[in-house]
């Protein structure tokens, strides 16, 4: 090309032809685009919006994301708990049981064809610190369905609030205050439902729990026991390694081994009285009932 061509006429502003490419609209029918076609800016409706659980953990934190201690802890409650006439091992699980004060807490679940035995075992030390033994034969009632709070319940409101204050550190870590200005980031302040499903399994025989037990934070033999799935579930790829740590795994099998007496709900919402711990929201959080790598300490 001669370089006097690009001298003769008019300047052409090449930005603004690309500008206005970016802008082009396809509008159906032969209609044309005008002001109102404009797109509004975002509204904020979201109200009780489900939490995605434990996407931000870092499962390589957990000990037990290691096949082989699992598997070892395994063998050790078979060895040390089994008895001869629990030898029929159905199953075995790691999953979530939460407490009756809404505290989460990490146990190992095997299942013989006679009792249900919840362990806690010491990833770190490699040893069994405690275990409950509970006859199929004496549960009542199975519930599996979703994790609620009461109406009345200040942690959803909580949760909320907690969600949204650590994006807010993130954001300023990580200097990405913009999303933090749309209307988008305030969502993160909004109500937030456990969303999770669980297992109760009670043998209370429909009786409510003594005042003495309710109210007591060091209470021992409450007649039910509450799972949920591990937070390693949600970490894992494939279909075997994911049921290790699935509370459905554990109630496809546990169904069929209970009396022909006992009430099975399915579908069913399992009641979290949990008004206004937070105990349970700091607990719970942080994971202080799972053996982790805290930075240069574990337990």
């Amino acid at each position: 090309m001669d370089e006097t061509s690009l001298d003769e006429g008019p300047g052409i502003n090449f930005e603004r032809a690309t500008l206005e490419i970016a802008k082009d609209v396809e509008v159906p029918d032969g209609n044309q685009p005008s002001e109102s076609s404009t797109p509004a800016p975002r509204q904020t409706t979201a109200r009780n919006l489900p939490s995605i659980p434990f996407k931000r953990i870092d499962a390589q934190s957990f000990f037990s994301d290691r096949n082989e201690v699992v598997d070892r802890a395994l063998k050790d409650c078979c060895t040390d708990l089994i008895k001869d006439y629990d030898s029929d091992v159905v199953g075995s699980w790691l999953l979530t049981e939460i407490s009756l004060w809404d505290t989460e807490k990490e146990r190992l679940v095997l299942l013989t064809k006679n009792a249900l035995y919840s362990v806690k075992y010491d990833f770190i030390s490699l040893k069994i610190l405690e275990y409950n033994r509970v006859l199929l034969s004496v549960i009542d009632t199975l519930i599996s369905g979703q994790l609620v709070y009461p109406p009345k319940s200040l942690i959803p409101r909580l949760n909320g609030i907690a969600e949204g204050v650590s994006n807010v550190v993130q954001c300023g870590v990580r200097q990405q205050w913009s999303s933090m200005a749309t209307g988008a980031g305030l969502e993160r302040f909004e109500p937030r439902d456990r969303n999770a499903t669980g297992l109760r399994l009670m043998w209370n025989r429909g009786e409510p729990l003594s005042l003495d037990k309710k109210w007591n934070p060091f209470a021992r033999n409450i007649p039910w026991l509450t799972y949920t799935s591990h937070p390693l579930f949600w970490h894992k790829g494939n279909d075997t390694e994911k049921s290790r740590f699935d509370v459905e795994d554990l109630h496809a099998n546990i169904v069929n081994l209970l009396p022909e007496e006992c009430q099975v709900l399915t579908g069913s919402s399992i009641i979290l009285e949990n008004y206004l711990g937070l105990g349970a929201l700091f607990h719970n959080r942080n994971s202080l009932g799972f053996f982790k790598i805290r930075g240069k300490v574990s337990f």
